[in-house]
């Protein structure tokens, strides 16, 4: 008896009548109203339509609501708009202006959308970032999901997922947050790697390529944005919050000895205490404890002993001093609002405390006093004991 007819494919034709949601943007209109901008996978029954459809429908559309908006696509799709594999979230910088606690009360109640998403605020229009056309990859979702993946590498970038996002969003009374910034540049160079002769066929050699980024930050506060971080700004966030995972610092001599130091930073571990804590006198450590290893010297110096290898390191802990204070600076002075979440070790911590200042935390957090604690220890010195610079005298 055979069971071959088990194998139709009555399941394609599900999926040929669904668009997967990977990519949703959040603006406002000209008019003021909620728009949502979406990038689907079409999925297909049949292989051999492939190679002559579209892979990917861009759709968008405006609501009085962004639910209202997201229902409104459905004037333009052709299929069934479905958002349990959606991986990225974009916010435009004018609705992030006017206030983003809708969005995540919207992903918040709708299951269609997953913890592991990542949000991410746009300088300009989420709408017009979606349209960048891709590079190297097949979609610019692909080109997308790459960036994100490689903040992990670099400390001028940040991935917010959405889980963080929705704690953030519910407990920011006392205190702001950051989320990502994901934009694009314009260049008149091109961002791929093409041949001599298609090269010679572009007649207007003069025309701007857009491409998409992923560096420093956005400084959400009372459910707006408030700011924005620079690559090194997001780098001392990073570094405060515990979340730095791999990073670099460049050291400028600037004693005349004619040398520069460039580190990769290995391991990170950071600790924000309250010694001596009692409500009239709040005064915070910064504790940080790192692993480094020389990545390059420029100049000439004396062999890799120990005694430079200490004196290294006490004058590039005070470049981490600096970055951290100037983050602090930010927070306590700029934007007035506790990104850094001091608050949730202050209340962890010294719960009594906490339950009496936290109704005027909002004055007290600009006030207090911050000191610095960095350890840094360079564990690996390369393959080269001595500079090259050395080498040829």
């Amino acid at each position: 008896m055979s069971f071959a007819f088990l194998s139709s494919c009555w399941d394609a034709r599900e999926l040929s009548e669904i668009g997967i949601v990977v990519v949703t943007g959040f603006d406002l209109d000209d008019d003021g109203l909620e728009r949502v901008t979406v990038l689907s996978v079409q999925p297909f029954g049949r292989a051999a339509t492939q190679g002559t459809t579209p892979t990917t429908w861009f759709g968008t559309a405006s609501g009085k609501s962004a639910f209202e908006a997201m229902r409104n696509l459905r004037q333009t799709a052709t299929r069934t708009l479905v958002w349990m594999h959606n991986k990225i979230i974009l916010i435009g910088e004018e609705k992030a202006k006017k206030g983003i606690g809708n969005i995540s009360d919207l992903l918040g109640r709708n299951r269609e959308f997953r913890y592991d998403t990542t949000v991410f605020v746009t300088k300009g229009r989420a709408e017009e970032l979606m349209q960048i056309p891709s590079n190297l990859e097949q979609s610019l979702f692909q080109e997308l999901l790459g960036l994100i993946e490689n903040t992990k590498l670099w400390s001028g970038a940040f991935a917010l997922e959405m889980k963080d996002f929705e704690h953030n969003a519910f407990s920011m009374e006392h205190g702001g947050y950051v989320i990502g910034n994901m934009s694009s540049y314009e260049t008149l160079k091109l961002p791929f790697s093409i041949n001599r002769q298609e090269h010679l066929k572009l007649y207007n050699k003069d025309e701007l390529y857009s491409v998409a980024y992923i560096g420093g930050g956005a400084v959400i506060d009372r459910n707006k944005l408030a700011g924005w971080l620079s690559d090194d700004e997001i780098q001392g966030y990073l570094l405060i919050g515990n979340k730095l995972k791999r990073s670099i610092v460049y050291y400028e001599d600037q004693n005349g000895l004619e040398y520069n130091v460039t580190l990769d930073i290995l391991q990170s571990n950071t600790k924000i205490s309250f010694p001596d804590a009692s409500v009239n006198n709040l005064k915070a450590k910064i504790s940080t404890k790192i692993s480094a290893a020389i990545a390059e010297i420029d100049g000439a110096i004396e062999d890799l002993d120990p005694v430079f290898i200490k004196e290294l390191e006490k004058k590039i802990k005070q470049k981490f001093i600096s970055n951290m204070a100037l983050t602090m600076d930010l927070a306590q002075n700029r934007f007035h609002t506790d990104f850094v979440e001091f608050h949730k070790e202050l209340s962890a911590y010294h719960p009594a405390i906490w339950k009496q200042v936290k109704n005027d935390w909002r004055d007290i957090f600009p006030e207090i006093d911050v000191k610095y604690d960095v350890d840094l220890k360079i564990k690996q010195l390369g393959l080269l004991t001595r500079t090259i610079s050395k080498l040829r005298k």
